[in-house]
């Protein structure tokens, strides 16, 4: 589980990097900008890609933490969120997460109370 715990960080660097060279290269040779404003504007984008991918890296692995941790069915995942069990795909022993990347933080929420709930118990 220690690889999970970098993964969100990567893939916010990564998307980041993206972001900030794209939107550089996007205003200072489409819209002519000045370098100092367009350095600023890609800064401000690359934040902006960094926190929203770090987020929704964070969601997945803890959702996956979850479901192995408590050797989760579909089934089981599909009772604990109120959803379809088609929404959550295990091939070969892992978990396809196909629902919308907007809904992550409400199944982890679901997820989290889950496992509160089951702590809870043993103690």
């Amino acid at each position: 589980m220690r690889r999970n715990s970098f993964f969100p960080v990567g893939y916010g660097v990564v998307a980041a990097a993206i972001s900030f060279s794209a939107i550089l290269l996007v205003t200072v040779r489409s819209f002519h900008l000045p370098v100092p404003l367009a350095i600023l504007i890609a800064s401000a984008g690359g934040i902006w890609a960094f926190v929203t991918a770090y987020f929704s890296g964070h969601a997945s692995a803890e959702i996956k933490r979850i479901v192995y941790e408590y050797h989760l069915t579909d089934q089981q995942l599909a009772t604990i969120t109120g959803r379809k069990a088609s929404d959550f795909p295990i091939y070969e022993h892992r978990l396809r997460l196909i629902i919308p990347k907007r809904q992550w933080p409400c199944v982890l929420v679901q997820l989290q109370h889950y496992e509160e709930h089951h702590l809870n118990q043993e103690s």
